[in-house]
């Protein structure tokens, strides 16, 4: 399906039957792709998620770092089950720190394309605003992945030049029960705010009505160009 708007961006479920979802912090899974997992999830595609951290530096009232972790996890493992995708898989990295990581979270994500095969990745875009975000998409662009899998740049924190769009209104009540399942961030900041995200994207693709999640998809081999020739130009002076 075209979208309404000509020359805009393509309106379609992903075709993958392997798909690797990669999260910097437990809610981000469900924020950037949460409905277009559900989707697959019907479909039968193989699915797995894989976070990053467990989101232990939120400053959440009364409760440590590690109670914190522990919560988080839990949280995500409940929306999971709202969306009818398989647990995630946790890679214990430090919260805030990813940028400071990049060498052991790029051979992670190599371990997990080598383990599962996906032909799709999903994952934060590559300026999606948020030090961690960025940091786990330039992983991605380091990882060992074949050059022809396609990355799948999810926005959270800033809009992606969106080139694919997924309408998600026939599970937007599941992605809303996952989105609530995340209490911990939610007793923080509104999460549910970044749902906005979703109704905004309608326009885009549906005129207006209904809710899409949003992408920039590449294959890998464009992707880690991209991504080499941003950090020059990130390098350069002024």
């Amino acid at each position: 399906m075209q979208s309404y708007s000509r020359g805009g961006p393509l309106v379609a479920l992903p075709p993958h039957r392997r798909v690797l979802v990669l999260s910097p912090h437990p809610d981000d899974e469900v924020i950037g792709c949460g409905g277009t997992a559900a989707l697959l999830a019907r479909r039968e595609v193989a699915l797995r998620t894989v976070i990053a951290t467990s989101g232990q530096h939120l400053a959440v009232p009364d409760l440590g770092p590690a109670e914190v972790a522990a919560a988080r996890r839990n949280d995500a493992q409940r929306a999971a089950s709202v969306l009818g995708t398989p647990s995630p898989v946790f890679l214990g990295f430090e919260d805030g720190s990813l940028a400071g990581s990049l060498r052991a979270l790029s051979a992670a994500i190599s371990d997990h394309v080598a383990d599962f095969r996906p032909d799709a990745i999903f994952g934060p875009w590559l300026f999606d605003a948020h030090p961690d975000h960025q940091a786990l998409a330039a992983a991605v662009a380091q990882a060992a992945v074949p050059a022809e899998t396609e990355v799948w740049g999810y926005e959270v924190w800033a809009a992606v030049p969106v080139n694919r769009l997924v309408d998600v209104e026939k599970v937007w009540d599941l992605k809303e029960r996952a989105m609530a399942e995340h209490r911990t961030p939610a007793a923080v900041f509104g999460t549910a705010g970044h749902l906005a995200l979703n109704r905004w994207r309608s326009v885009h693709g549906s005129g207006g009505t209904g809710h899409m999640e949003a992408f920039l998809a590449l294959h890998h081999s464009t992707y880690r160009l991209l991504a080499e020739r941003l950090e020059e130009r990130s390098a350069q002076p002024g």
